[in-house]
């Protein structure tokens, strides 16, 4: 009917007829429709916009904290995913994905004087608040604070091993002390450490076959990592989850975005943690080859790759060869799959 909304959503300007492709605005500038579009940050679920299905699976086994829209902590029960928000501009961030981590110090909520084993490799402390926290024994630093939630004090640091003194002065809050080179969300204690376990998401069986298209594919990101100088994947193929057959897209410990693995080796450009990056990489499997644009940059193109046509598995936030490792530790705000090659214009296009 030419007066509905169906009618006017498939007519592109100019009264000419288009494909569905026209509803979305990522999907009309790819002009093509996708198999798989997950809109973490827009539906705050982990359904697929294409279908309308619940295709992912997600574990974490154990609870886990988030930012709501209302800019204030919240907690996840088990196995709940966490769609995480800017604590500022209640912005939407995506889903959240993180490594798991355990917090050493104990009362955390309002932190109180108090001695921790810690061993010889680098730990964060991080909290909110205006008071101060002294570190001596297998460490020596000072760290004030700088200010009332949002606002996050922080520092990095590596002890030696055995006791460090944990001395606080003035109001501090919500504090964590974890082995890391890096801060993660909030993880409350009380009488004992706690540890908050990863986030694994993964897409297999007929929920996968339904979508994947094993001789071409083009995987679309947006999302955005709080993590620095380490290998962190945001998704990831793979034919049985082993390392040697799997395709997967990381920041590694350069900063640099990639696709490798299966004889691919795409080099996409540089990544800096906390702000959002999109990319987007198609392929031909076999004896085929690969491209992929970052930021709407210059197309990175390998002419030859062996990518396999048996892919079984998607694994979203980390690596495809052991779910929960090498964790994406940032917020994934869109993935979006085409069953298609799309041209190198058109991945600096939908990559802009």
């Amino acid at each position: 009917m030419r007066g509905s909304a169906a009618f006017r959503a498939a007519v592109a300007p100019g009264g000419v007829l288009a494909g569905p492709w026209v509803r979305n605005d990522l999907w009309r500038r790819a002009r093509a429709v996708p198999s798989l579009d997950l809109r973490f940050a827009e539906n705050k679920s982990l359904g697929d916009a294409v279908t309308g299905q619940s295709l992912v699976t997600f574990t974490r086994a154990s609870s886990g904290t988030y930012v709501g829209s209302d800019g204030l902590i919240k907690s996840a029960v088990t196995d709940e995913a966490r769609f995480d928000h800017d604590p500022t501009t209640g912005e939407s961030l995506g889903l959240l994905v993180e490594e798991s981590r355990s917090n050493l110090l104990l009362n955390s909520a309002t932190l109180a004087t108090q001695n921790v084993t810690v061993t010889a490799v680098a730990h964060t402390l991080s909290f909110y608040g205006t008071g101060t926290v002294t570190l001596s024994g297998t460490h020596s630093a000072t760290v004030v604070g700088t200010g009332a939630y949002p606002s996050r004090a922080t520092l990095t640091f590596t002890p030696t091993a055995g006791t460090l003194t944990v001395t606080v002065s003035g109001t501090v809050e919500y504090a964590n002390l974890e082995p890391g080179s890096f801060a993660t969300s909030y993880i409350p204690t009380t009488t004992a450490t706690v540890t908050r376990s990863a986030d694994v998401a993964s897409i297999s069986g007929s929920n996968f076959s339904a979508w994947y298209r094993q001789d071409k594919e083009t995987v679309y990101f947006q999302g955005q990592t709080t993590a620095s100088a380490t290998n962190n994947i945001y998704a990831g193929f793979s034919t049985d989850g082993t390392f040697s057959n799997s395709l997967y897209f990381v920041k590694n410990t350069s900063n640099e975005l990639q696709a490798t693995g299966m004889g691919t080796s795409l080099t996409l450009g540089n990544v800096s943690s906390n702000i959002m990056l999109k990319s987007a990489v198609g392929y031909i499997s076999g004896t085929g080859s690969a491209s992929g644009s970052l930021n709407g940059g210059t197309v990175d193109v390998d002419s030859s790759t062996s990518i396999l046509s048996t892919m079984t598995s998607f694994v979203i936030g980390s690596a495809p060869w052991s779910s929960g490792s090498s964790s994406w530790n940032g917020t994934i705000r869109r993935l979006t799959c085409w069953p298609s090659r799309l041209s190198n214009d058109t991945l600096q296009t939908i990559t802009t």
